[in-house]
């Protein structure tokens, strides 16, 4: 008998369906969904990058991190809180289910976090019986390679600041950083962020600064001045006497 023989498989509506019709259940809270575990919406969207025209440009924050729900079971006075996070329930064994899940990430995730109330609420009932979507290793044929999740790559944010030289690689840096929450609200976080802002500043002051130099221009072709005689408005008339006495001595030669 293969292992997957031994898994009980339901859907979320089958299960629903025998929560209600015990007579145990009191209720079920909202599901809620967030990116960071602080802040919690019951309507999740993608976070997505917009250019200067407000259309999308591509997406930053493509899943939920957690889901959270509350499960009320009569006679228990504190209900059941649940909270999972999506690393540790997407179904990276199944090709077909995490496609599912990649395009439908609120709604499976939210199914998940409802099965996973249920059955520690009414234990009883369910026993290990799990969903659809809730796939992992045992839903393999014996004899496939176990997926291991990939562990994820320590960057180095501040070389990658300093080695940007371009505003599209700067810009580049700064989603990736803010994808993978780099900018923590501590002193480090703050002073990466600054020294981001700076290196793009100063990437933007160098572009603008090739874009306006100007060639040099030849100089002009000096031609060599004329010189005129210089005034002589400073000497002073010959008066008439003297013009006599000229005329005197001419005509005794």
């Amino acid at each position: 008998m293969s292992t997957t023989e031994l898994i009980e498989k339901k859907t979320i509506g089958e299960v629903e369906h025998i929560v209600h019709a015990s007579g145990l259940w009191d209720g079920t809270g909202p599901v809620e969904f967030s990116d960071d575990g602080e802040t919690w919406i019951e309507a999740w969207a993608p976070t997505l990058e917009l250019d200067l025209s407000g259309n999308p440009v591509r997406v930053l924050i493509a899943h939920p991190e957690f889901a959270r729900v509350e499960v009320y079971r009569k006679e228990v006075r504190i209900p059941t809180k649940v909270t999972i996070r999506w690393a540790e329930q997407y179904p990276a064994a199944s090709e077909g289910w995490a496609g599912k899940w990649d395009r439908s990430p609120m709604r499976h995730l939210g199914r998940t976090v409802r099965m996973v109330a249920f059955r520690q609420t009414f234990r009883d009932l369910l026993g290990d019986i799990r969903i659809e979507e809730e796939v992992d290793e045992r839903d393999l044929p014996a004899g496939s390679p176990t997926l291991t999740p990939d562990v994820p790559v320590e960057r180095d944010w501040n070389a990658e600041i300093a080695a940007a030289e371009t505003v599209e690689q700067i810009d580049q840096v700064e989603a990736d950083a803010r994808a993978a929450r780099a900018f923590t609200p501590n002193a480090a976080g703050t002073a990466r962020h600054r020294a981001l802002r700076a290196r793009r500043k100063a990437i933007v002051e160098s572009a603008w600064a090739l874009d306006h130099t100007t060639a040099p221009t030849a100089e002009p072709v000096q031609t060599p001045a004329v010189e005129r005689p210089a005034p002589r408005d400073y000497l002073p008339p010959h008066n008439r006497a003297d013009r006599r006495a000229a005329r005197r001595k001419k005509g005794r030669r």
